[in-house]
């Protein structure tokens, strides 16, 4: 049997000029500069570069976003959104940040309660 190596360093990247349609789930850090229509899910970071435009929801750990979202976003740890930012939808997560200059339509709901993402099928569905 292969022993699962983990290795928190990994950055998966859609490039810029690259469109996704489905769903991404990862146990990785993920940058976006391209466009990816459908929900991400990943236990580590996300970064939503300023070439990038998503649209879906988005369950991560933590997220910087420098794009374009049109989804909600649950986070674990932390939001940022930075100055060239664009969100259109709704915010879960402990802590967030919003710099002068981002677009903001929809709320906000901050708890110290951990929410998870829902990462529980990732390994059963990569290996279909």
């Amino acid at each position: 049997m292969a022993k699962e190596i983990t290795n928190t360093n990994v950055v998966n990247l859609l490039s810029e000029g690259t469109v996704i349609v489905g769903d991404i789930k990862s146990k990785n850090n993920i940058r976006v500069d391209g466009i990816i229509k459908g929900k991400i899910i990943t236990s580590g970071k996300l970064v939503v570069g300023n070439t990038a435009t998503v649209e879906g929801d988005i369950e991560c750990a933590n997220i910087d976003v420098f794009g374009i979202i049109h989804g909600n976003i649950t986070a674990s740890e932390s939001v940022a959104l930075k100055t060239q930012g664009k969100l259109i939808g709704n915010i879960i997560t402990p802590e967030v940040s919003i710099e002068t200059g981002v677009i903001f339509n929809g709320s906000c709901k901050m708890n110290k309660k951990e929410v998870k993402p829902s990462l529980s099928n990732i390994a059963s569905d990569t290996s279909k």
